[in-house]
């Protein structure tokens, strides 16, 4: 069973408030800012508060669409 959340966060260098979407598949958690096309994966668990840039990737993947919830996430990694 895959495990999907949405938390709040921030990106970029001027600390921009963001919602990260997670999706947790086999011991990694891959993750996208909302609208974004990118997705991104580490070895972790990601709470409230989590400032994607400071995040140490172990893959990552593009989606065209760009992810815009949960559910978009996890088709995405499912694909």
């Amino acid at each position: 069973m895959n495990r999907t959340n949405t938390l709040t966060g921030f990106y970029g260098g001027s600390h921009t408030p963001c919602n990260v979407f997670t999706c947790c598949i086999g011991g990694v958690t891959w993750y996208a800012v909302e609208g974004s096309q990118n997705v991104n994966a580490v070895e972790q668990w990601l709470a409230d508060g989590v400032d994607v840039e400071e995040l140490n990737d172990v893959d990552m993947f593009t989606w065209p669409d760009g992810i815009d919830s949960e559910e978009t996430l996890l088709i995405a990694c499912e694909a």
